[in-house]
């Protein structure tokens, strides 16, 4: 999810881009991964797999607003330093 978002739809599986348009990650000057990248992608994914055709801050009991700022928080206030940085490097080999 994060490669269609962020650099196009046919880098998601790992090809080449086919792409007609600078990527979105172009488009944002987008040079690093941080935490709301991830955050953004994981509420993207969480609504894709729901059952819902209509986005909403909140539907039913889950808030996507909160699940947002608490991965964002997890990865920026994690103890482990070493974990956090090492997720931030895997995304930024992995997406750009």
């Amino acid at each position: 999810i994060m490669r269609h978002i962020f650099t196009g739809p046919s880098t998601a599986l790992g090809d080449d881009s086919r792409a007609t348009r600078s990527c979105n990650a172009s488009l944002h000057d987008m040079t690093t991964v941080e935490a709301e990248h991830i955050a953004y992608a994981c509420v993207q994914a969480r609504f894709a797999i729901s059952n819902k055709n209509k986005w909403a801050e909140a539907d039913g009991e889950f808030n996507n607003r909160a699940f947002y700022y608490n991965i964002i928080d997890f990865i920026r206030e994690c103890e482990d330093r070493d974990w956090a940085e090492g997720l931030l490097k895997w995304w930024n080999r992995y997406v750009l």
